[in-house]
């Protein structure tokens, strides 16, 4: 009964993620949600492909309005012989979102 349950949930919980990700092994490195675009860089090399989104608006202070570029990177990660694909999304230079985009 509390295998059935266990094995419920878990299906339930990646069903919920769908396909994002939360971090990503490039070689020996991670990429995780809150890094900064140069700290991808390093890890990860140059992106496939790089494309302003948009714009967003965050509040600093009471007074002061940001406006920040939406980019979305497309990176490659080889593994055991299969190429997979990641969109990485950052406002400004923090990385906001890491989703699956297939594999070849």
């Amino acid at each position: 009964m509390k295998k059935s349950l266990f094995i419920g949930l878990t299906f339930l919980v990646f069903l919920l993620i769908g396909n994002h990700v939360f971090g990503l092994t490039v070689g020996n490195e991670i990429v995780s949600v809150g890094d900064l675009k140069h700290e991808v860089l390093l890890k990860c090399g140059q992106p496939r492909s790089k494309e302003i989104i948009g714009y967003i608006d965050r509040v600093v202070s009471d007074e002061r309005i940001r406006v920040m570029k939406i980019e979305e990177w497309i990176i490659a990660v080889t593994s055991y012989g299969k190429t997979y694909y990641y969109s990485l999304m950052f406002e400004g230079n923090e990385l906001k979102e890491i989703k699956s985009a297939g594999e070849k």
